[in-house]
């Protein structure tokens, strides 16, 4: 078998270069996992959200057909039994609870749209987060090339990506919705 031979130890400038490779995977890959906690908290709010929403639009329609189901026996009353004080009393009284029906449907309505938008705030923060982890991701990538080859321009490029991905992760911690935005309508642009 033959054996594998090892490159030489860096020297002079180029340690200087694989020292500056290493201090930049280190920082990126740090980063990376703290943004990774803050997405996957991100993403199971989102969840919740999602969940809930579904909840609260089940118990409004479960509302809306009970105040339905007693609408019509309300006109079933007036189509079916002579008019008098006990048709009136019955009428008011059913009325009462499709009214109350009628309310909480609307409160149900109300939380669900709630949800909806908490939901679609954490989705647009999600973005920024799962943007920051792309630019990232390929700059480790590039990195890697980077120390193969020893080819320098490689390395500003990297930083550049590693950089943007940054500047994203920090914008989803800060909820900076600007670039969110600027980068939708880049992408609307495009496509």
């Amino acid at each position: 078998m033959s054996e594998i031979e090892l490159p030489e130890p860096p020297t002079g400038s180029d340690r200087g270069f694989f020292n500056a490779i290493a201090i930049a995977v280190a920082l990126i890959s740090a980063f990376m996992a703290v943004t990774k906690i803050k997405d996957d908290n991100i993403v199971q709010a989102m969840q919740k959200a999602q969940a809930e929403t579904v909840d609260y639009w089940n118990e409004f329609q479960a509302r809306r057909q009970r105040q339905f189901g007693v609408e019509l026996a309300i006109a079933q009353l007036k189509a079916t039994q002579p008019d008098g004080e006990a048709r009136s009393k019955s009428i008011e009284d059913w009325q009462k609870t499709a009214d109350t029906y009628k309310a909480r449907a609307e409160e149900a309505s109300t939380k669900a749209k709630a949800r909806q938008a908490d939901y679609d705030a954490g989705n647009n923060r999600d973005d920024l987060f799962d943007l920051s982890d792309a630019l990232l991701s390929v700059s480790l990538a590039m990195f890697a090339v980077t120390a193969l080859t020893r080819v320098r321009w490689l390395f500003g490029l990297a930083s550049l990506l590693g950089a943007g991905g940054m500047v994203f992760g920090v914008g989803g911690f800060n909820n900076w919705m600007v670039l969110h935005d600027s980068v939708k309508v880049l992408t609307d642009f495009l496509s």
